[in-house]
């Protein structure tokens, strides 16, 4: 069987148009480089493409006064008759579901008030100076300012989380913990207005949306956190265009599910019209002209997509993504610059795919990847192209990461076309990173690295496979802070087998060498369902019970043959956070929270200046989950 599309007028025939869609939740410091990268393809082959950053547009409509000021009546409403109409249900046998989320609710927001209820009525009119500050270069680079506008704007979210209980919404995070990722109950939740967080946002930018009249619509999902509001996107989308437009989903979340939604014809009679399973540059392309020719999906290579009777999922032949260096250039045209919070850009770029190591056990970032490098010239091109273009300075590679040999060429080639860019990139701690190449590296631009430290059990590093000397990580990142570079380290607890003391000796390597290790990053192990260390378990001997208890999470529930408890676990992630901000003093990295900001604070006043300044505007460590 083969679906046949929707023949349009002849008008229509003369181009594709398409229409590009970033929802929440993501970073809204920087547009996502999916989106700008296959704009900036379909753009090189003629294709008219809109982009919609939803994503910085949403943040923007909430944090504003006008949002911040019906939120909080709502919730005074809430607080006023919840109970009372809780009481009388009761007492009928009427109690509902949604009653009982009411009370929830409103026991949050009771819990909430006890702590700030002196600045309830101060939010809303703080709110837009608040954003103004982390966009005016004046105000962000004093430090000052931007801890107290963090401070306005973290409460705002959590008044519009409040709302929405249990859903968690922060600048970096979205969670909705009651909504477990199974294609039955995100169907449910999409349709819940009363619950969902974006549904009316969402709703409200459909006219304008269509308004473009594509015929391809792409929405991009790249993260457990755009799961829920890029559904619910999607699925408004399908029921609201006319016939013959085409709403498909890409994105790295939903290439690693391909398996399971080419048995779920339910997940696209919701969703999308189609899935891309893997890069979408050339297939968006190549499906866009279909669309507009009124030829077969069949024809379009790496897609999943329903049969013309809606009752399976078929996918087309499979095909090579092309070469990096036949992709278009990304391109920003048409993105709300002065909306993101953040006074100037860090773009991401990729100078590669793929890891040159690729042995890790617990890492699937190959998953719908094909390896390839682009050449310098093409990369030095599109430095350059952004650069002189929309005027930004600063970057981030992407690249799972780069090998020294390839950063020392990149380093000189900077050199030699004067780019005058500054830069940061992840880094695997191996002796190549030589003092005279960290010295290169830092005079063509390069400010920061990610280091994959993971963690101080030698044991530990062995069983990820990481490929580094043990006894060397802190020759090497004290090469790097030597030459002006700042450290961020990348740490995990977790994993499987892993002891309360080999916890407490990762710990102990942060705590004791803060002069080269001058942020961190910690988080908890997650087992992906295309990790090595999946179809290892039993070979390794450290999982004993592995289930797949959420058909579209990317990740899988296990037992630990042996180990630390959960509950161990969760005190070793608190005890961290704790051990390591009496370690670090009131450090100024610990209140900018992302990468992008440190960069650009290294940037501007050199990673000494930076680790060395103490805040004494707040005497407690942010939320843990910045960490």
């Amino acid at each position: 069987m083969t679906a046949k599309l929707n023949s349009r007028s002849a008008h229509s025939l003369r181009a594709g148009r398409a229409l590009l869609l970033f929802p929440p939740q993501w970073s809204c410091q920087n547009p996502h480089y999916a989106m700008r990268g296959i704009a900036g393809h379909l753009r090189s082959k003629g294709i008219e493409t809109t982009l919609r950053d939803l994503n910085v547009e949403f943040y923007d409509h909430v944090l504003t006064p006008e949002y911040l000021e019906i939120a909080r009546d709502r919730l005074a409403v809430l607080d006023a008759y919840v109970g009372g109409q809780a009481v009388l249900a009761e007492r009928l046998g009427l109690t509902s579901r949604q009653m009982l989320i009411d009370l929830q609710r409103q026991a949050a927001y009771t819990r909430w008030l006890a702590n700030n209820s002196g600045v309830l009525h101060e939010i809303p009119k703080r709110i837009l100076d608040a954003k103004e500050t982390f966009r005016d270069p004046r105000r962000f680079y004093n430090p000052d300012l931007l801890l107290e506008a963090f401070t306005i704007v973290d409460s705002a979210l959590e008044l519009i989380s409040l709302l929405f209980h249990p859903a968690q919404l922060s600048l970096n995070y979205f969670e909705q913990p009651d909504c477990p990722l199974m294609v039955d109950r995100l169907i449910e939740y999409v349709n819940d207005q009363a619950n969902n967080l974006f549904y009316e946002f969402f709703a409200a930018q459909l006219p304008t949306l269509l308004a473009t009249n594509p015929h391809y619509i792409g929405i991009s999902i790249n993260a457990f956190s755009q799961v829920l509001p890029g559904l619910t996107l999607a699925y408004l989308l399908k029921r609201a265009v006319p016939a013959g437009c085409h709403v498909g989903i890409g994105g790295n979340f939903f290439e690693r599910l391909t398996a399971v939604l080419a048995q779920k014809p339910v997940f696209f009679r919701a969703f999308a019209h189609s899935l891309m399973c893997t890069e979408g540059e050339q297939s968006v392309y190549m499906l866009v002209e279909a669309l507009a020719a009124g030829t077969d999906l069949a024809e379009v290579p790496n897609l999943l997509y329903l049969s013309s009777d809606e009752s399976a999922v078929l996918r087309s032949p499979e095909r090579p993504v092309p070469l990096m260096d036949e992709i278009g250039i990304q391109d920003l045209a048409g993105l709300p610059l002065d909306k993101y919070l953040t006074p100037e850009l860090v773009l991401t770029v990729q100078a590669s795919k793929g890891c040159y190591w690729a042995k890790c056990t617990f890492c699937d970032s190959y998953v719908g990847v094909t390896p390839d490098t682009k050449s310098l010239d093409r990369l030095v091109n599109e430095l350059r192209y952004l650069r002189q273009t929309y005027g930004i300075r600063h970057f981030q590679f992407i690249d799972e990461a780069i090998s020294p040999a390839r950063l020392r060429q990149m380093a000189q080639r900077f050199l030699n076309e004067e780019l005058d860019i500054r830069w940061f990139c992840n880094g695997r701690l191996e002796s190549r990173f030589t003092p005279d190449l960290m010295e290169l590296l830092y005079s063509a631009g390069l400010r920061m690295i990610l280091w994959g430290f993971e963690t101080g059990s030698p044991r530990i590093l062995r069983l990820i496979r990481k490929g580094v000397a043990f006894d060397r990580r802190l020759d090497i990142l004290r090469n790097a802070a030597s030459a002006g570079i700042w450290n961020f380290a990348y740490i995990f607890f977790g994993f499987p087998t892993e002891t309360w003391e080999e916890a407490m000796a990762t710990i102990a390597s942060i705590c004791q060498n803060t002069d080269i290790i001058h942020s961190y990053g910690r988080s908890v192990f997650t087992l992906g369902k295309h990790a090595p260390l999946f179809n290892q378990r039993e070979e390794l001997g450290l999982i004993e019970v592995c289930k797949d208890t959420e058909e579209l999470s990317t990740n899988l529930s296990y037992r630990n043959t042996k180990g630390m408890t959960d509950e161990e676990l969760t005190k070793a992630m608190r005890l961290c956070t704790r051990r390591c901000a009496a370690a670090y003093g009131n450090s100024l990295w610990f209140f900018l929270r992302y990468r992008e900001f440190i960069h650009l604070y290294v940037a501007r006043f050199g990673h000494k200046k930076v680790a060395s300044y103490q805040s004494r505007q707040i005497a407690e460590v942010p939320s843990e989950q910045y960490f």
